[in-house]
């Protein structure tokens, strides 16, 4: 057995699945939404954070575009909530680019403060009841681990072996334009060959980079537009569904290394994984990606 104590809780090691598992007994009691209680993240008498990590200001220097706060229930030491805008009701898939490139940006800015100590830091956002959002607020979350989980290293293996045999990112899985849902000068969206959900989107850099927090304003407002459009056209097409956003990029120590690629990762969460799925880690989906990516490419078309 294998145990180590941390903020919280413990990790704990399976030694027949090769991952670790968070015990974190507080975070049981994170607020969630309840009709009549004031939301801690709007600004106002009713707010009720921790003292801020970080914000980005609006123009008038008084109030914030985007701010980041210590996460009151939090999986590790280095947690935090980043909390994407005043609006009680802002929507990233309606949002503009300009609010998309700053919520980039606030996650580059959080991922480099919350490096030091950790082996990895993991960006995500949760969107929906069925996705894990306990606040309907918008926001996003930031975590520094002391560990590697099994997927990373898995993927780092992946890319590795990927790097050897063809030198573009994601080269094999844009083979065929068939699955390419949208492309710009420095950001391509594609479904994935092998998805693990139905309608899962990936987002990747046109030119190799391992870390997301070093990719430039200008290239980065073009990944804001690109994730921007992907997010309208999956609300359109799936009717706003719950989902899943995950920053995939270079662990603490490989920032520069030539064979990762950062991406951005969406899981529209329309299924419940049942017994198979559970018991071989193996998804099954049911709407084809050539499919799934047709119908987005439409959706962009029409909108």
């Amino acid at each position: 057995m294998t145990t180590r104590h941390w903020h919280g809780g413990e990790l704990r090691w399976d030694h027949l699945a090769g991952e670790w598992a968070i015990l974190a007994p507080g975070r049981s009691a994170r607020p969630h939404d309840r009709s009549g209680e004031t939301c801690p993240f709007c600004p106002g008498p009713g707010e009720d954070t921790p003292p801020e990590t970080w914000r980005l200001p609006a123009p008038d220097g008084r109030t914030w575009r985007v701010r980041a706060v210590p996460n009151r229930y939090a999986l590790s030491d280095r947690h935090e909530v980043v909390i994407e805008s005043p609006r009680h009701d802002w929507d990233l898939a309606l949002a503009t680019d300009e609010q998309a490139a700053d919520l980039c940006h606030a996650w580059q800015q959080r991922h480099r403060a919350l490096r030091h100590g950790a082996a990895q830091v993991v960006v995500f956002r949760n969107r929906g009841h069925t996705a894990g959002t306990s606040l309907s607020h918008p926001h996003s979350q930031a975590v520094g681990l002391p560990v590697l989980s099994a997927a990373t290293r898995r993927e780092m293996a992946a890319m590795r072996e990927h790097y050897d045999r063809a030198r573009r990112p994601f080269a094999e899985e844009l083979s065929s334009g068939d699955r390419l849902v949208l492309a710009e000068q420095h950001a391509i969206a594609f479904v994935p060959f092998a998805p693990a959900a139905e309608f899962e989107v990936r987002i990747a850099p046109t030119h190799r980079r391992a870390d997301f927090a070093a990719v430039p304003d200008n290239e980065l407002h073009s990944v804001a537009r690109v994730l921007r459009s992907v997010l309208a056209a999956l609300r359109d097409e799936l009717h706003d569904p719950a989902y899943n956003l995950i920053v995939h990029t270079a662990p603490v120590g490989l920032e520069q290394a030539p064979y990762l690629c950062w991406s951005l990762r969406i899981v529209p969460r329309l299924a419940i994984p049942a017994g198979l799925e559970l018991a071989t880690g193996i998804p099954v989906v049911t709407t084809t990606p050539d499919e799934a990516a047709r119908r987005l490419r439409a959706r962009l078309r029409a909108g």
